[in-house]
């Protein structure tokens, strides 16, 4: 197992941002997560989980990151016209939609573009156009805080919007998801949703993804473009001309810079609709006397 001490983090998130990790791990199977949370355990600091980096950024932590690139692949069963995929947490969640596409399965190709993987999206319950990654969860399996392997039906684990029961249960080592093939041509469908991806995502610069969850009844792109904030840019970093909930790094972003625009959006949006906007991007940082927090978790 790869393991590191004093690691920079920017290039291990799809934001280029990022500070220092105490320690760093990048395990390949159960045994080696069990002594990952044993070793976090034994200095008593924190652990955080590192999927794709798609929707979390670091400044400086004392801590272990875990990165779980290494535990990746699926395989899959057809079973009387359903497919259940079980895909390791660091899969890319592109492998599942490239194979949801292959084989026309109904409404799983909505979560494409999301630069997650597998156990990331499952831990945030990634969702788009009307659907959630959790509508086709079968079950769960997870290493829990003993370092012991579980599992969980969906039915038994409490998903909401942009929500999951993880990392708090534990750390998401593989899932079995259900998949059913649509009985009509979903290529168009697939194509209409990348054709939006590209004309409203920027896609030539790094990126964090959606910055904040939409208000019930409300959208926080919408928000944020109506309160000037659209292609409004703090030094090195600033929100897409594209889209305004997208956060982007336009070169050398630190992450206090995130930090002061991130506060600037709430301020804005709230003096101007009185709504306050809740973080979907993880910001972490050493601080206080625990050693870190975490926004938007």
């Amino acid at each position: 197992m790869l393991f590191l001490k004093n690691v920079p983090l920017q290039n291990l998130t799809t934001i280029k941002i990022g500070g220092r990790v105490s320690f760093y791990a990048e395990p390949s199977d159960l045994k080696e997560i069990s002594l990952c949370i044993d070793f976090s355990k034994s200095r008593d600091i924190p652990l955080f989980v590192l999927g794709n980096g798609s929707n979390t950024i670091f400044g400086d932590v004392r801590g272990l990151v875990v990165n779980l690139k290494n535990l990746k692949g699926f395989k899959v069963k057809e079973i009387k016209g359903k497919f259940f995929v079980e895909a390791f947490s660091g899969t890319p969640l592109k492998d599942l939609i490239r194979f949801s596409v292959k084989e026309n399965v109904k409404s799983f190709y909505k979560l494409l573009g999301f630069p997650a993987s597998v156990g990331g999206a499952v831990s945030m319950n990634a969702g788009a156009f009307g659907v959630e990654i959790s509508d086709f969860l079968k079950e769960v399996y997870f290493v829990d805080w003993e370092g012991k392997l579980q599992k969980a039906k969906r039915d038994e684990l409490n998903f909401s919007y942009r929500k999951s029961p993880f990392p708090k249960l534990g750390i998401v080592f593989k899932v079995v998801f259900e998949f059913e093939r649509s009985k009509e041509n979903i290529l168009p469908k697939y194509e209409k949703i990348r054709r939006i991806r590209k004309e409203k995502q920027p896609i030539n610069l790094p990126t964090s993804g959606s910055t904040f969850k939409n208000p019930e009844g409300n959208f926080a792109g919408k928000l944020l473009e109506k309160a000037g904030l659209k292609g409004f840019r703090l030094k090195n970093v600033g929100f897409s001309e594209k889209h305004a909930n997208f956060l982007v790094n336009y070169g050398g972003g630190t992450f206090s810079e995130v930090v002061d625009l991130i506060n600037i959006a709430k301020e804005r949006v709230y003096e101007n609709f009185g709504i306050v906007l809740e973080e979907e991007v993880k910001l972490i940082e050493s601080s206080g006397s625990d050693g870190w927090k975490v926004l938007g978790a």
